[in-house]
């Protein structure tokens, strides 16, 4: 045999070694363990969903403001060209009366 040849099992047990090093490293460099890992991440999705339900609570109202807004406007312009329809009206009849009334005395 080659002296100069590596071992057929010396890669596959530096790579094992190097594996349950990176993990244990890992693990003492990790900031929290799992579970609190996933605490935190339930927490900021709960956070962002309120966050989500609060913004869209605030466009509803926004939008309904201004819906009752336009509406109360749209009624305003509806009764103010209402009366000037009805003025309209009473100003014909008031000079169809008048015509009349000239056209009997001639």
């Amino acid at each position: 045999m080659d002296d100069d040849a590596p071992a057929p099992g010396g890669f596959a047990a530096g790579l094992f070694i190097g594996l349950i090093a990176g993990m244990v490293l890992a693990m003492i460099a990790a900031p929290q363990s799992g579970e609190e890992t996933r605490d935190l991440l339930r927490a900021k999705a709960r956070e962002a969903a309120d966050r989500t339900r609060d913004t869209a609570d605030d466009i509803s109202q926004t939008v309904s403001g201004t819906t009752n807004d336009l509406l109360e406007r749209g009624r305003s312009i509806v009764e103010a060209a209402r009366a000037r329809v009805d003025a309209s009206i009473a100003e014909g009849v008031d000079a169809a009366e008048a015509h009349r009334t000239e056209l009997d005395t001639r």
